[in-house]
């Protein structure tokens, strides 16, 4: 498991939390080799993965935004 992906798995379920859903709703957190990005799929084959690009210079918080956006998204939240 790469740092990066670490990190995207720690906040999606605390941004999973936040919108109201449950963390093991995540089936996993997966970086790609050699991709800038990591794909979160969910347990629910309805659901179809969100990618999470690696930032550019972005702190944590912009990081965790965007996340809560695309699982907000997803979840129609």
């Amino acid at each position: 498991m790469t740092d990066f992906e670490d990190r995207i798995r720690r906040m999606v379920r605390e941004a999973m939390g936040e919108i109201g859903r449950e963390a093991d709703e995540i089936e996993d957190v997966t970086e790609p080799p050699g991709a800038d990005y990591c794909v979160v799929s969910f347990r629910d084959p309805e659901l179809k993965p969100i990618e999470i690009s690696k930032p550019l210079g972005a702190g944590e918080s912009q990081e965790l935004d965007e996340i809560r956006r695309a699982l907000q998204y997803r979840f129609h939240t």
